[in-house]
């Protein structure tokens, strides 16, 4: 009479065993979300500053190339300032600001 006799984990071990691959599991998922919302935050960051950079180019090119002569003249007026006999005199032509 022969005996066949299969080898299996008893109750708690199967349970134990099935514990510890969820956990992994568990694990991999939540660095797998953190990885994905790190390298969101980096993209976001890298278009926010490239944003910036623009908006900066932007803002010096206008402060290089200045205002044009046209009709968004705004009524303001320019002084020169000369060194004079008794001191430093402003030139203007003699209307005020509104």
């Amino acid at each position: 009479m022969s005996q066949t006799q299969t080898f299996r984990f008893p109750h708690s071990a199967g349970s134990w065993l099935r514990a510890l691959i969820a956990a992994v599991l568990a694990v991999a998922f939540f660095g797998l979300v953190l990885m994905f919302a790190a390298i969101f935050a980096a993209a976001a960051l890298v278009v926010i500053g490239a944003a910036m950079l623009a908006g900066g180019a932007w803002w010096l090119w206008r402060k290089v190339r200045g205002r044009k002569n046209g009709d968004d003249d705004d009524g303001v007026t320019i002084l020169v300032a000369r060194h004079g006999p008794s001191g430093w005199t402003v030139d203007g032509n003699g209307s005020s600001r509104d």
